[in-house]
């Protein structure tokens, strides 16, 4: 028979538990029925730690208390009660449910719980699967994850049928695509601490000077052509603004991404509408952002610009034709890259003038 090792109690440790401990005891005397009353107690005294607490209060105890294993468990359970689980309501438990979000670090990746090896996206469903049938008996949630989905039990093996070589490309397409945006983040700190130097004031001077208006003519110049209007107005020069403000209203402007779906393509055709109603068949810019293709990644990330996907650029796409872009669309991801790649070729320039001017080299300077 298999001995039942109790592990010695001490009455006020941390995540001790008291009930446990007691029931360790009690199964202990289940399997054999050769302990005497006796013998019942003076097992129980040997499991409590020397020296603790639980070891002072066994030796306070009163004869009475304990007589026999029974009153000694009256006694124990005066002194630790039981621990009464909070339980939370049907609202709690259903906002703990909606907050149960997938961790991307999870996806692909075997987790270890109970000795037993699992895939993390797996034991999210089926952890989600165990709350959703406590909570959703009538199961008005499950359904709003799709018509296919009925009961819990089908969200769970909906999460197994996906190959997991699929569930490991998507997790690594989402590393690959969260390492591009932390390099243009810090892409744009270094342009940032750049622009503090005078290097870059005195860069920053140059592009002033580049970008003057030419001068005005006269305001009443002599006619050449009898037949011109006197009073035509010139149209306005176009207002210069510099890469690193171009960027940073492409970016404060509203990111306008749907998936490929028929929700995402009705929100996409109203976008279009809002677009052409506001701005004709003007070009894109920094003032009119493109409405983006469904399904399609954000700008400025080193995508191709004719399909918006990441993983290629532009001469290597084998897009289908119903999957690539319109050519306002492939023009807009053109313009805010060829900013982004001004803004980073002049970070450059400016550090290498930079070295430069710290370590000047004066030549013919001993003739002077």
């Amino acid at each position: 028979m298999t001995d039942t090792t109790v592990k010695l109690f001490k009455g006020d440790s941390v995540g001790e538990n008291a009930t446990d401990f007691l029931n360790g005891i009690r199964r202990r005397f289940l399997t054999t029925s050769t302990y005497s009353e006796e013998e019942k107690i003076e097992y129980f005294e040997l499991s409590l730690k020397d020296g603790s607490y639980a070891s002072l209060w066994f030796s306070k105890l009163t004869a009475a208390e304990k007589k026999t294993f029974k009153d000694l468990t009256v006694a124990f359970r005066l002194q630790w009660p039981a621990k009464e689980m909070a339980e939370k309501s049907k609202g709690e438990q259903q906002e703990e449910l909606l907050s149960m979000v997938l961790d991307p670090v999870a996806v692909g990746v075997c987790v270890e719980e109970d000795d037993i090896l699992e895939w993390g996206h797996v034991r999210w469903a089926r952890k989600v699967a165990e709350l959703g049938a406590r909570v959703d008996k009538d199961s008005a949630l499950i359904t709003q994850l799709g018509p296919k989905r009925e009961t819990w039990a089908e969200l769970v093996q909906a999460i197994k049928d996906i190959p997991t070589a699929t569930m490991v490309s998507m997790r690594r397409e989402g590393d690959r695509i969260a390492s591009l945006e932390a390099g243009l983040i810090a892409a744009n700190a270094t342009i940032a601490a750049l622009q503090q130097t005078s290097t870059c004031g005195l860069t920053a001077a140059f592009s002033g000077m580049a970008a003057s208006s030419p001068a005005r003519a006269c305001a009443d110049p002599v006619r050449r052509n009898l037949f011109s209007a006197a009073n035509t107005a010139a149209k306005p020069t176009p207002r210069y603004r510099p890469d690193q403000e171009r960027l940073q209203m492409i970016r404060a402007a509203p990111v306008m991404l749907q998936p490929r779906t028929p929700a995402g393509q009705a929100a996409y055709v109203q976008q279009m509408a809002a677009y052409m109603q506001a701005h004709g068949m003007s070009k894109p810019s920094e003032d009119r952002s493109y409405p983006l293709t469904p399904g399609t990644v954000a700008v400025g990330l080193g995508e191709c610009h004719q399909c918006g996907q990441l993983g290629h650029f532009f001469d290597k796409c084998t897009a289908a034709v119903e999957r690539r872009v319109p050519e306002a669309g492939t023009r807009w991801r053109q313009i805010v890259q060829s900013i982004i790649s001004r803004i980073v070729r002049a970070a450059r320039e400016a550090t290498a003038i930079n070295v430069h001017q710290e370590n000047p080299k004066v030549p013919f300077a001993n003739n002077c």
